[in-house]
């Protein structure tokens, strides 16, 4: 099975357990419902939402989001105290 996939249906999974949490909380019983919600909400964001941000980034080049990918001469040469750009 694809592993985005699984990523899917545990995340489907983390949904359910949420709306589970708040129908807890209807029902009256707090501790369980408060429980359920926080842990499912910690297991979206330390755990599915790092495996997926690896998997969709693993084989991909990153260097091409630098912001000093290339230095002109223009750049160097440039002053913060020439007036006469103002103009």
């Amino acid at each position: 099975m694809n592993f985005l996939k699984t990523l899917g249906i545990l995340l489907l999974c983390a949904v359910v357990a949420i709306a589970v949490g708040f129908l807890l909380l209807h029902q009256g019983n707090d501790a369980l419902g408060h429980k359920m919600i926080g842990l499912a909400t910690l297991f979206i964001f330390l755990v599915i939402m790092p495996s997926f941000i690896w998997t969709r980034y693993k084989n991909k080049d990153l260097s091409k989001f630098n912001f000093h990918q290339n230095k002109s001469e223009e750049d160097e040469d440039w002053d913060i105290n020439d007036k006469s750009r103002l103009n």
